[in-house]
């Protein structure tokens, strides 16, 4: 880690002595790469794919989307992390890489919150937890009493995934028994609560939705503060009972550290015009996606506060992932 910290030093002052002054103005002069940390497909690739298509127009240069999936997004950080700080190289990715992933892997790489500074949020979701309609619970309240007697088995995407640490938090709060039963995405997992293989989940609320409406799954309560746009009629899980409940996730947007300034205040701006667009926002929230974001520094105290919650949970489960 330190040879990185002393490479992204020494690639930033050669990039101030390099650059006349006036040149950042003109920025961008070359396509941009936005790194995608997930699979295509989901809400964070969709986002990334709106955000991309306003910012190629606007800079005038195109700004190309590319997905570098796995290691929970460590792969793809670690490319953006690794990048000349010239704003030619961003990331967008879950909260989890700086909130979870740091305490869950044995090793990494690199350090997410040294090697990359946030330029901003980009929106923010929740994870709905249903159930199968044969376990006969239509509220939280029904599934927390019957959790207090016996064990009910979960899925979700994987050991730290947002839907994993998101029950252990309700396991937590409400004195409830569990067992997690990992898969290897949400697809997997939501395929199994389905079939009825395994009872609940915590399950991103985009793919869930459709099945919900359907009657094919319950669902119960949302993990937010506020209630998802895709299921109004769904309480959180604070309104269902769990006072002060809160566990709302977001994509953020990344530059390699070192960056100067005056790039990222013109992602940031990108950012903030983009999420100010009414179509923007509807084709956001017909993803599941709530339309928020911020500036840099706003979006560093989300990380932070999302540290100290999940920081502590994941020492407590002692995950330890490769």
């Amino acid at each position: 880690m330190i040879r990185l910290s002393l490479r992204r030093l020494i690639a930033a002052a050669m990039l101030a002595a390099a650059v006349p002054a006036g040149a950042q103005d003109a920025y961008p002069t070359k396509p941009v790469r936005l790194i995608v940390n997930f699979p295509a497909g989901g809400p964070l690739d969709t986002v990334a794919r709106l955000v991309a298509e306003r910012a190629s127009r606007e800079l005038k240069q195109p700004v190309v989307v590319e997905n570098r999936a796995g290691a929970g997004g460590n792969i793809g950080a670690e490319a953006v992390a690794r990048a000349a700080p010239d704003g030619y190289t961003l990331l967008l990715s879950t909260d989890t890489l700086v909130t979870v992933n740091p305490f869950a892997y044995r090793k990494m790489s690199f350090d997410p919150v040294r090697d990359l500074q946030p330029v901003g949020l980009a929106g923010t979701f929740n994870q709905v937890l249903v159930t199968h309609p044969s376990l006969k619970m239509h509220d939280l309240g029904q599934f927390l009493t019957a959790g207090r007697t016996r064990d009910l088995s979960y899925a979700s995407a994987g050991l730290a995934s947002p839907g994993h640490i998101t029950f252990e938090m309700l396991k937590a709060r409400a004195q409830i028994r569990g067992t997690h039963v990992p898969y290897k995405g949400n697809a997997p997992a939501l395929s199994d609560v389905l079939a009825g293989q395994v009872p609940a989940g915590f399950l991103a609320t985009p793919a869930a939705v459709q099945y919900i409406k359907s009657g094919k799954l319950v669902a119960l309560a949302v993990s937010g503060a506020r209630r998802d746009p895709l299921l109004p009629d769904v309480p959180t899980v604070a309104e269902a009972g769990i006072a002060n409940f809160d566990a709302e996730f977001a994509f953020v947007m990344f530059l390699p550290s070192g960056t100067p300034a005056a790039i990222r205040a013109r992602w940031e701006t990108q950012l903030k015009t983009a999420f100010a667009d009414n179509e923007f926002q509807k084709r956001l929230l017909a993803q599941g996606v709530r339309p928020q974001t911020s500036n840099g520094p706003a979006a560093a105290q989300w990380l932070g506060a999302g540290r100290s919650r999940w920081g502590e949970l994941i020492r407590k489960l002692g995950v330890s992932l490769d």
